[in-house]
């Protein structure tokens, strides 16, 4: 086993509150800093991605956890935003899409690359069309 292995069982442990306006439980903090010491870097992405996968969270508790993990980490989500926007670029795993799509910041690093990959992945699949086109309309161009 991996040492970082029981660091994600016991985030996988916490209970995220249905109700997403639900102030999130202390232990989560607790238990995302404890995963990302464990793993010995800030990017726990994949991993809490691969926890979906096998079964152990729901893309919406993996979703919670990633955007705990970003501000969570050393570098304020950086390293973990590449992965991030890595997983819309080639927009090929729904699990990731998903968890990419709604971390509550703008996702890559242009507008101009965001409008394009947004608009891709609204076509490809249009069970994303409405949060893509949520993300372009309300980021400024400059940004």
């Amino acid at each position: 086993m991996r040492t970082w292995e029981a660091a994600l069982d016991r985030l996988c442990a916490v209970r995220v509150p249905e109700d997403e306006s639900a102030e999130l439980p202390d232990e989560l903090f607790d238990a995302v800093d404890g995963l990302i010491d464990a793993y010995g870097a800030d990017d726990i992405a994949e991993i809490v991605a691969q926890a979906v996968d096998s079964g152990r969270v729901t893309v919406r508790q993996a979703t919670t956890f990633l955007h705990v993990a970003q501000w969570s980490g050393t570098d304020n989500g950086a390293s973990m935003q590449h992965t991030l926007d890595d997983w819309l670029r080639r927009a090929d795993d729904t699990v990731r899409l998903h968890m990419a799509l709604h971390q509550g910041i703008f996702p890559l690093p242009t507008a101009v690359e965001m409008n394009a990959v947004l608009t891709e992945i609204a076509a490809r699949h249009p069970e994303r069309r409405a949060i893509c086109e949520h993300l372009i309309a309300a980021r400024p161009a400059s940004a």
